[in-house]
């Protein structure tokens, strides 16, 4: 078996590369290294290159797995203007590749297309978007037109996965994450900063059920559909994510409440709740997350005191 996986030194990515090639699969990875450089196992062909401008590869394919792409709250500030441009063509280069070798793409989408909607999202939830032009809405945007233009496209086997709230092990800072921005300030001493008002709620998922859900994907799901990868039973609000790492941190920390535009400047967007309904997926695919909230905070707080013992 043998794969393209764009974006496969990033965090997703790179967790998908190593589950792939534990069991078996031949992958060539596509990175332009935008969003850090996470190591790929020996045997893994990097190409350090955007997707668009990259070779295409000139060996048969049994899957394109598409994950690359401007991400994060914070990291995609910087990209503003050129987000939509470029996560359509990069689309649009993975499934020519995918149309080429005649195997399916699983396209990595985001929760982000819901907008900002009440309730749960399932995949036939409206799409709303609040007024403005902020670049979170510029990523929200450009990820939902490139779903449309692949599932428009004439002869693609093309699968969607939308993931909600995914965090792990290699996910960095910078981008804005929260889990790991919260454990490097509870082990560093500092305060924690919480967004206003707080009281926003995530479903946090771990980076190894998304992948076992992608790879449910390839191997079951449908073409021409989507799917949401998340587990709601995780939900909670920032405020309590902030005190479980503190607990679970031993830290003597405090709990800042900010305004994160003082931080990131008037660009940043904080998203409302954020919880999925992933049913289809639990259904049709027999995904079946196991990771729960406290199981994830103590994976990433051992990460983060590893990396700093290293």
């Amino acid at each position: 078996m043998r794969a393209v996986v764009t974006g496969g030194a990033g965090f997703i990515g790179s967790h998908l590369v190593d589950r792939l090639v534990r069991t078996g699969w031949e992958v060539l990875a596509v990175d332009d290294l935008s969003g850090g450089r996470n190591p790929v196992p020996p045997g893994v062909e990097l190409h350090h290159s955007t997707v668009q401008a990259a070779v295409p590869p000139g060996v048969p394919l049994d899957a394109v797995f598409h994950l690359a792409g401007k991400v994060g709250p914070v990291g995609v500030l910087r990209w503003a203007g050129q987000i939509v441009k470029d996560t359509v063509d990069a689309a649009a280069a993975a499934g020519e590749w995918a149309l080429r070798a005649g195997c399916p793409l699983i396209d990595v989408s985001t929760s982000e297309v819901y907008g900002d909607p009440t309730g749960p999202n399932s995949e036939a939830s409206p799409r709303v978007f609040q007024p403005g032009t902020s670049a979170r809405m510029e990523y929200a945007v450009g990820k939902l037109a490139a779903e449309t233009m692949l599932f428009n496209t004439d002869g693609l086997d093309v699968r969607v996965v939308r993931p909600f709230n995914v965090t792990g092990p290699r996910q960095l800072v910078d981008g804005g994450f929260v889990l790991p921005r919260f454990v490097r300030q509870a082990l560093a001493g500092v305060p924690l900063t919480v967004y206003q008002p707080g009281s926003q709620r995530r479903a946090f998922t771990h980076v190894a059920d998304i992948v076992d859900g992608i790879l449910a994907v390839y191997q079951r799901g449908r073409s021409g559909e989507a799917y949401n990868l998340g587990r709601a039973e995780n939900a909670c609000t920032i405020r309590e994510l902030a005190d479980e790492v503190l607990a679970a941190t031993g830290s003597r920390s405090r709990v800042s409440i900010v305004d994160p535009c003082d931080l990131h400047g008037a660009g940043f967007r904080e998203a409302a709740d954020k919880v999925p309904d992933a049913t289809k997926a639990r259904r049709e695919l027999g995904w079946a997350p196991r990771w729960d909230r406290a199981a994830i905070v103590v994976d990433v707080v051992g990460y983060w005191q590893r990396s700093a013992a290293a």
